[in-house]
C-alpha cells in the first residue's frame, strides 16, 4: 500500500504523493527546540477547560509559501512510518496558520484540538531524535481520497481518541517557565539560568549588556518595534551608544517613526529587570502589565534584545 520510489515521491494506496519538506521546529541559538505554552494568553483561560490535546508544550514550524492555494491530501511520515493523513483546501494555511503555530484559543474546548495534536506529535518526534516529513497529493477530490486512504491504512495519529504521550507529564505554564529561566530571585544578582538538555547553564547579564553596547557602538541603527497584534503598526526608532551608555530617539530614515519628545537613556539596571520579561514574552506568555510596570521603554527593549539575538 505504501511504496517509496525515492525521497521525492511515495505511492500511498495507488496515489502518488510529492515530497514537500521536513517540518523543522524553530530552534534557539544553542540548537534546542523552542517550546511554547500559549494557553496563558487566552483571555478566558481561567474559566475554560483545556481540550484533550491542549496541555502542551508546543513548537513552531512552517512550510514554504509556494504551497499557498494548493488543495489536496497530505501525509506525514517519520522515516517511512505513516503517522497521519489529512485533507486541506490550502496546504500552506493548514501548516503555517494551523498546525505550525498554535493559537491560545485552540488549546481549549471548542478550539481546533487537531492542531494541538499534530503540533505535539511533531514536537514529540523531534524530541525523540526523529524527523517528520510532509508529502502531498494535489486533487480537487481531497475528501474522497482522504476517506479512501483512511479506511485502508488507519494511521496511528488519525482519530479523536489518540493522545500524544511522553515519558513525563506536560508541564504547566508556571513549571514550563521555571524550567526555561531562573530569574535573579533564584541566582546571584547578575545571573539568569537557561534550561538546556545538558542542565541549567548560567548566563551573565553583564555579558549580554556588553553585547548590546558593542552592537551600537560607533553607529546609529534604526529598528522597529515588535507588536504582538497585527492591528498595531510597527514604529521605527534609532538606537546609539555614547560613552558606554545606550540611547533611543526618533527615526530619521524610516517611517512611521516613534514619537519620543526627548532622547531616552536606557541603563543597565533597567535591562537587568527587562531581560527576564523579554524571555517570557518570547516563550508566548502575556507580560504587558508586568513590562509596563517595570519600564516605559519596554517596546524599545524588546526590539533591541531581538536585534542582538539575546
Amino acid at each position: 500500500m505504501i511504496i517509496f520510489h525515492d525521497r521525492n515521491f511515495v505511492e500511498i494506496g495507488g496515489f502518488q504523493f510529492r515530497f514537500v519538506q521536513e517540518l523543522n521546529p524553530e530552534r534557539d541559538n544553542t540548537g534546542q527546540i523552542k517550546q511554547f505554552m500559549p494557553q496563558s494568553n487566552y483571555e478566558h483561560s481561567s474559566t475554560s477547560k483545556l481540550n484533550i490535546h491542549g496541555g502542551g508544550p508546543f513548537c513552531k514550524f512552517s512550510i514554504s509559501s509556494k504551497w499557498a492555494g494548493y488543495s489536496g491530501v497530505y501525509a506525514l511520515f517519520s522515516d517511512e512510518e505513516l503517522l497521519y493523513i489529512g485533507e486541506c483546501i490550502d496546504l500552506y494555511k493548514r501548516y503555517y496558520m494551523g498546525y505550525g503555530n498554535i493559537s491560545p484559543r485552540n488549546c481549549f474546548q471548542g478550539g481546533q484540538s487537531t492542531n494541538c495534536k499534530i503540533n505535539a506529535m511533531v514536537l514529540d518526534q523531534y524530541l525523540n531524535g526523529k524527523k517528520v516529513s510532509l508529502y502531498f497529493y494535489e486533487t480537487g477530490e481531497y475528501k474522497r481520497v482522504e476517506s479512501t486512504l483512511l479506511s485502508k491504512l488507519n494511521p496511528q495519529y488519525n482519530g479523536t481518541g489518540f493522545r500524544v504521550t511522553r515519558s513525563s507529564q506536560p508541564l504547566s505554564s508556571d513549571k514550563m517557565f521555571k524550567n526555561n529561566i531562573q530569574t535573579t530571585s533564584h541566582l546571584s544578582s547578575e545571573r539568569v539560568g537557561m534550561a538546556t538538555d545538558k542542565g541549567t547553564v548560567g548566563m551573565n547579564f553583564r555579558e549580554y549588556w556588553n553585547r548590546i553596547i558593542s552592537t551600537f557602538r560607533g553607529a546609529k541603527i534604526e529598528l522597529h518595534t515588535l507588536p504582538k497584534s497585527n492591528a498595531r503598526e510597527p514604529l521605527w526608532f534609532a538606537v546609539y551608544e555614547i560613552d558606554g551608555h545606550l540611547y533611543v530617539d526618533n527615526a530619521k530614515e524610516n517611517s512611521p517613526s516613534s514619537k519620543i519628545s526627548c532622547h531616552r537613556r536606557l541603563n543597565y539596571t533597567e535591562f537587568e529587570k527587562m531581560y527576564p520579561i523579554y524571555l517570557k514574552r518570547k516563550a508566548g506568555y502575556a507580560v504587558s502589565a508586568e513590562a509596563m510596570a517595570t519600564s516605559r521603554n519596554q517596546v524599545y527593549w524588546y526590539a533591541i534584545m531581538n536585534h542582538c539575538d539575546l
